[in-house]
């Protein structure tokens, strides 16, 4: 209803003005290549061939431009239509005789322009972040004209420009050339009655600007931001100018609210404008919705007092946006740019400028400006960052998010180097700062892409990425996988940006996050670290019922130091709230579950909960509940959870007066969490848990006395095999194979086409992070993003595991070095797969078996000793050798030991990935 009654009134004003204001929407007249004035020159005699065009639009939605010469670009979306240079746009236009006032020519969005008029340049105008308002000459009286718009997008604003601005780049809404939004004649009158408009080309005072009455309260004290009395939580996302039909921004308020509208259903209520400005439709809409944005100055880089150029563009981009922009509400925040380094001295000269302007703005230098080293600065308000200061390779302690590049930070980060917890958060960092910190670019955790996605971009750009990549992994063999891939390192992402979220959630001192992202980047090496598309729509991951279990203004939270225990351990938790709905909890509930969850290694079965049910078994496992005794906001602890880890449920009545004992052994168990409003009210916030409980290992001693275990597969070993034995083969980095007399069969180990062992999906972008870590002489990230596997797989019998990575293969995975295995047949499938990414493709195994000979070997490429010094390792472990031992371990491949040492000795397919820079690895 509100978005209807939204647009209904901007109808009305719309009409309110019709008699004022002439529209020039239609078809046009163009020329590409040509930057003068036709009709001057040759009396509106063409220099070229005349197009036509329709106006709003853009060369590329006319399709007007050439087509791609490479078809193979992995970097980026492809223009189907792309342009660059000067286009002429022209036509015939009428100016009523009633007016009697200056008139204007109104252009809502576009590039640098040269306005004629019969042949004379009224003007030129670089302004690219807000409209452009040319006044027409007094000569120009009423009645018809020729106007011709000069839109040159290869020139007019500084270099850095072009490949910097998400406002230019053509990683996003590409370089464009045209005009977008409203495009009209205007009555000086009308004019006047636009809250915020500039007359063209000239700088207003630097007079305050005066909010309207309805602006919200949104003020800072100390380290939170305040709305109307309370402390609010910015969870918010960063928004690149992904616009995948059109190539250009949206500019209508009903486009904006259906994006702001899926941003608010996922929770998010900050939007950051990454090196660009949106239109006034993002502002009307956000309004509309209360998101507050954060738009940023159109630059990238250096901030270099000395470009004299530069320097005086983005100063007048920023007084554009401030008086034009500054009277919407949703307008509370700004910063310099994207990651700026530089003069740091100038850059608080401009923030000292634009609070002259709006003061009542918070300002910030670039957003993660030096990456976060030089920390906070006088003038800043607020602090966008992923570190505040530097810190010791290796070291943490700065650090507001718990991810980052192989290049950025050790093992990157705390989520992939730390056994899993929920215990970390970033106080340490935070509590120093004095100042509200926002968590810059959270998460970035690749999934692999959904290629069903392609049918989708049935506008101006191709993604021929797409395509690379689909072709590259059915040359690997592997293309009937790619759902699965998809899947399963979705489902894993959606649980790293959890945890990453409620590292924030947990810090007290703690401002906000700037998600990247809920939506998809195609640029930068295609990055697909969204849990939605570049459309905003599902991959089918989670929903947005899940996603705000942790991403709302009320979330419950278990914080534990760790979710694997074996029987009999004490679970000692406790419970805190992230409360920043602007209400007291005071007298409130928190409710707790425990129970066991659906065990998907048997999905045709009824769980274990409604199995001790029907058998008259109370159910949940454990439960209990603890009133919220305090009126705080922010962050709250509430309570303990104290619970004995069992795997068997003792005394349970039949119904037959007899008591049973149900052994349900090793078990995923759920902790749920729930808010209430009172005893007999329906859920306000819940949240959900994974937790594992495992049987002692009693049997695993015995267990490796049954098969061979080797580290290095000697002659010795290799005969066992051959006769019948079964052999678990654990190869180390420095494992060799030995020929039968016993020389090495290669000069260093048999084993060297292996990756390493990342547990998180990786960040962003393979290849452009493994350009920046050599080039900085850092080790490379392993590349890869999660694992595969079946279940259902019987050697899973006492590891419960899902088709994807969970917190419970931390030991394993990390302690894992996966075989490369190109050279192995094309339909040879690993039990546990491990998922490569999108640039290398390669097959990748860390559990594997075959037949060989009369014996069976299964290789496992992790060393389950070191894995074995966690619950969840040892029951691994054991889980492996009691498959190993049953009838079950009877694997389909056959293949010779001779084969075997063949495959792993030829090099496996290379991969030749070309250099992908970033502007911030200065």
């Amino acid at each position: 209803m509100k978005k209807t009654i939204l647009i209904a009134c901007l109808g009305l004003v719309s009409l309110g003005l019709q008699a004022q204001s002439i529209s020039l929407a239609g078809e046009w007249n163009v020329e590409l290549g040509k930057s003068g004035s036709a009709f001057a020159k040759s009396k509106r005699a063409s220099q070229g061939e005349v197009k036509r065009a329709i106006l709003p639009g853009t060369i590329d939605t006319n399709h007007l431009g050439f087509a791609p010469k490479d078809t193979m670009e992995t970097t980026h979306l492809t223009r189907l239509y792309a342009y660059k240079g000067a286009a002429r746009y022209s036509r015939t236009i009428n100016i009523p005789k009633d007016w009697k006032k200056p008139v204007e020519l109104f252009l809502e969005r576009t590039r640098p322009t040269w306005v004629y008029v019969d042949g004379e340049l009224v003007d030129s105008c670089n302004f690219i972040s807000t409209p452009q308002r040319y006044l027409l000459p007094k000569k120009v009286k009423p009645g018809k004209h020729f106007l011709e718009i000069v839109v040159d997008n290869g020139r007019g604003v500084p270099d850095q420009v072009y490949g910097s601005s998400h406002a230019y780049t053509e990683d996003t809404q590409t370089n464009w050339n045209g005009i977008i939004g409203r495009i009209e004649l205007q009555l000086a009158s009308s004019i006047e009655m636009q809250a915020g408009a500039i007359p063209s080309r000239s700088v207003a005072s630097s007079t305050a600007l005066q909010m309207p009455d309805f602006a919200k309260d949104f003020h800072i004290k100390g380290a939170h931001f305040y709305a109307n009395g309370h402390r609010i939580f910015l969870r918010g996302k960063h928004d690149a100018a992904v616009w995948p039909l059109t190539g250009h921004v949206e500019m209508g308020v009903e486009g904006w609210m259906k994006y702001l509208g899926t941003c608010k259903e996922y929770g998010i209520n900050h939007v950051r404008f990454h090196s660009w400005c949106p239109p006034e439709a993002a502002f009307v809409a956000a309004d509309s919705l209360g998101i507050y944005l954060q738009p940023e100055l159109p630059f990238w880089g250096s901030f270099d007092k000395k470009d004299e150029r530069l320097m005086a563009f983005l100063h007048q981009e920023g007084e554009n946006i401030l008086r034009e922009y500054g009277h919407h509400p949703s307008f509370r925040m700004m910063a310099l740019g994207n990651e700026l380094w530089g003069d740091i001295d100038k850059m608080k000269e401009f923030v000292d400028d634009f609070r002259k302007i709006a003061p009542d703005k918070y300002y910030t230098f670039g957003s993660n400006y030096y990456l976060g080293y030089q920390g906070i600065k006088e003038g800043m308000d607020y602090f966008t960052t992923c570190r505040i200061g530097g810190e010791g390779w290796g070291k943490y302690n700065t650090h507001t998010r718990g991810s980052f590049s192989f290049a950025d930070a050790y093992d990157g980060g705390m989520i992939n180097h730390f056994h899993p917890n929920s215990t970390m958060n970033f106080d340490e960092a935070c509590d120093k700062a004095g100042i509200p910190i926002i968590s810059h670019e959270t998460g970035q955790f690749q999934t692999y892409p959904d290629y069903r996605e392609i049918k989708k971009y049935t506008g101006v750009l191709h993604p021929y990425n797409f395509e690379v990549f689909r072709r590259r992994l059915a040359a690997a063999g592997m293309l009937s996988q790619a759902d699965d891939f998809h899947k399963a390192s979705g489902l894993w992402s959606v649980k790293l940006y959890k945890a990453d979220i409620e590292m924030d959630l947990r810090t007290r001192n703690m401002a906000g996050f700037q998600l990247l992202d809920i939506q998809d980047y195609p640029g930068q090496g295609s990055a697909f670290v969204g849990i939605l598309d570049a459309f905003m729509e599902s991959k089918g991951i989670t929903t947005p019922e899940e996603w705000r279990q942790w991403c709302s203004p009320v979330v419950p939270l278990l914080v534990t130091d760790r979710f694997c225990y074996e029987e009999n351990d004490t679970m000692k938790a406790k419970i805190q709230i992230a409360n920043y709905g602007g209400e007291s909890l005071k007298g409130k509930k928190v409710e707790w579950k425990l129970d066991y969850a659906k065990d998907e290694r048997y999905p045709n079965e009824s769980s274990v909960a409604e199995t001790l049910t029907h058998l008259n078994q109370p159910s949940p496992l454990a439960q209990g509940e603890i009133t919220i005794h305090t009126d705080e906001e922010g962050w709250i602890d509430v309570g303990e959870i104290v619970h004995k880890m069992k795997v068997k449920a003792n005394g349970i009545d039949d119904g037959d007066g007899k008591c049973l004992d149900v052994y349900v052994g090793s078990r995923k168990l759920t902790l749920s969490l729930y808010i209430y409003e009172g005893e007999l009210d329906a859920t306000r916030y819940s949240n959900t848990y994974d937790l594992w409980v495992y049987t002692t290992p009693k049997n695993i001693d015995y267990l490796k006395k049954q098969v061979v275990i080797a580290k290095d597969l000697t002659s010795d070993v290799v005969k066992k095999l051959e006769k019948g034995a079964k052999v678990l083969w654990l190869p180390t980095t420095s494992s060799h194979f030995v020929t039968a007399d016993d020389t090495l069969s290669q000069s260093d180990n048999a084993t060297p086409y292996t990756v390493g062992g990342l547990f998180q999906t990786d960040y962003w972008n393979y290849r452009m992070f493994k350009t920046i870590c050599e080039n900085n002489k850092k080790k490379v990230s392993p590349g890869t993003l999660g694992i595969l596997t079946n279940p259902e797989h019987p050697i899973f019998k006492g590891f419960p595991t899902e088709m994807h990575t969970n917190w419970q293969w931390f030991p394993i995975i990390k302690e894992s070095h996966p075989l490369v295995l190109d050279n192995f047949a094309k339909d040879y499938r690993p039990v546990v797969q491990v998922i490569d990414n999108i640039e290398r493709n390669h097959k990748l195994g860390l559990v594997m078996e075959w037949k060989v000979g009369a014996g069976k070997l299964l290789i496992c490429m992790s060393d389950l000793e070191k894995a074995a010094k966690y619950p969840e390792g040892r029951a691994f472990y054991e889980s492996v050798l009691g498959y190993m031992q049953s009838d079950e371990f009877n694997p389909a491949a056959e293949i010779t030991m001779d084969e075997l040492k063949k495959k792993l000795a030829e090099k496996p397919r290379q991969v030749s990935l070309k250099e992908l820079n970033n502007i911030s690895q200065y």
